[in-house]
């Protein structure tokens, strides 16, 4: 017994090494580089150039940041395309499980063994090792399914240019809430500088009824409205100044900057994106088949073909291969002779298994037709997503020529105001209330132009252009 012990014990200290990977103190694996589009070929850059020579000065303290170059950081180094770049990469070494799948795994078995009893050491035909502890080694290899292994790995395949076209679509959506609140910054600076020039207004009519009351000896009733009115228009510049640092805020969070860094950004050319655009030119039905979006759905019907296969593929038996020193029924071995090797190959496949492989074959097959019914559905909400953005459009368009209408109302009166104030037929009041009219209406019409800004884009975007504009086509990987 104390035999079987001591060989039990030295298995245990030759395993051990083997249980304690050395990857144990490698450090746990880090995110993907900054440079991701790079990284993955799958992904191309239409201005590649143009990303190249912003690369290297993106990090100085002292830049200037244009539209697009805010969008190249943003690719750089934005938080919300952390998750998409890291599902690219396991995806990746999922493809590379399936390859490594195809091989057989070896198996080593060892078995140490001894009597619990000896009742036959007086017998004539006991062999020489009776009584001893005896180590049995064996070997063991299972064949993977070759039909499933080939389908497993065909969409490991697939599910790495979805992953692709999944990270398009999130560098996408980065580079449209961008471009809106680049948008919204520019439209907030203009209305800044137009509520600015209220203020020197402000001063004068204080001024003015000070002197008014003063010769008139009133009680001060005016001269409190302008003073509160005059307050009134220093709070609304306060409040234009802090929805645009809001707006700033935002644009930092969405390049990965934090919030209490620096971030100078100009807007003067945050229009230009827009340059060209017309959507009533272009047809959803064309525009459909050149999105991720449509890639996606397709892939996931060639998926679920895939499954079908691999659910087909249960059917094939088990196989493996075992190397050992059992004998099978007949292969008589004299115990006073030496042990011989066999080699078994097995098949292994049940007669009677209760429907369970024809049920994963239907489900799977269920699993295809909901991919073509969303294919289907996400077709026709594409559709109706394209009319209700040009309804969009076409309301704002109309809404942006009321207010220039409004606009140049408020611009004809304050010019009357002046030219009857010059004249002396009229008084300073009138003519403030002139001016402020016409700063309120240009007001209004910068954020009705913003409004239809905001609906080109998104039609921008939901056609693919804005995305395309940086990224180029989607791949053209054949599913």
């Amino acid at each position: 017994m104390r035999h079987l012990w001591a060989v039990f014990c030295l298995f245990l200290l030759l395993l051990f090494p083997a249980c304690a990977s050395n990857k144990a103190g490698l450090k746990s694996p880090e995110l993907p580089a900054r440079h991701w589009l790079d990284e993955a070929p799958g992904v191309p850059v239409e201005n590649r150039e143009k990303l190249e020579a912003a690369v290297p000065n993106l990090y100085d303290p002292d830049k200037v940041f244009s539209f697009e170059e805010c969008v190249y950081l943003a690719i750089q180094q934005s938080p919300l395309l952390v998750n998409s770049a890291v599902n690219l990469e396991i995806k990746r070494v999922e493809l590379t499980s399936a390859v490594w799948q195809y091989l057989p795994e070896p198996r080593m078995s060892i078995s140490v063994s001894n009597n619990l009893t000896q009742y036959n050491n007086n017998e004539r035909d006991t062999p020489g090792d009776y009584g001893r502890p005896k180590l049995d080694v064996g070997f063991y290899a299972a064949f993977p399914n070759p039909v499933a292994t080939y389908f497993q790995h065909q969409a490991r395949k697939i599910m790495v240019n979805l992953a692709i076209a999944m990270h398009r679509k999130a560098i996408g959506e980065t580079i449209h809430k961008i471009a809106q609140a680049y948008l919204q910054l520019q439209a907030k600076e203009k209305i800044s500088a137009a509520q600015k020039e209220l203020l020197p207004l402000g001063k004068e009519l204080v001024a003015y009824w000070q002197q008014v009351e003063s010769v008139e000896g009133r009680q001060g009733t005016q001269l409190n409205r302008a003073k509160q009115h005059e307050r009134e228009l220093e709070l609304m510049v306060e409040q234009t100044s802090m929805q645009e640092t809001i707006q700033r805020t935002q644009l930092k969070i969405l390049a990965g900057v934090e919030p209490a860094q620096r971030l100078r950004t100009s807007t003067g050319n945050a229009d230009s994106m827009l340059a060209g655009f017309d959507g009533s030119r272009l047809a959803w039905d064309e525009r459909w088949p050149m999105l991720e979006d449509e890639y996606l759905l397709r892939g996931q019907v060639k998926l679920a073909d895939y499954n079908i296969m691999v659910a087909w593929a249960q059917y094939v038996p088990d196989m493996s291969l075992q190397y050992d020193k059992n004998p099978p029924a007949g292969q008589y071995q004299p115990p006073g002779g030496t042990e011989d090797y066999f080699l078994h190959f097995h098949f292994n496949f049940p007669l009677i298994d209760w429907g369970r492989r024809y049920r994963g074959v239907q489900t799977a097959r269920m699993g295809k037709a909901q991919a073509f019914h969303d294919m289907s559905r996400k077709r026709t909400d594409y559709s109706n997503e394209w009319l209700q953005a040009e309804q969009k459009v076409t309301l704002a368009v109309t809404q942006f020529k009321l207010a220039q209408t409004r606009y140049d109302t408020a611009e004809m009166q304050h010019k009357e105001a002046q030219i009857s104030f010059r004249a002396g037929t009229e008084q300073l009041p009138v003519v403030a209330d002139c001016q402020e009219a016409m700063v309120r209406a240009r007001i209004a019409m910068t954020e009705a132009e913003l409004e239809l800004r905001l609906a080109k884009l998104n039609w921008m975007y939901l056609a693919g252009l804005l995305q395309e504009h940086f990224l180029g086509l989607p791949a053209k990987e054949i599913l």
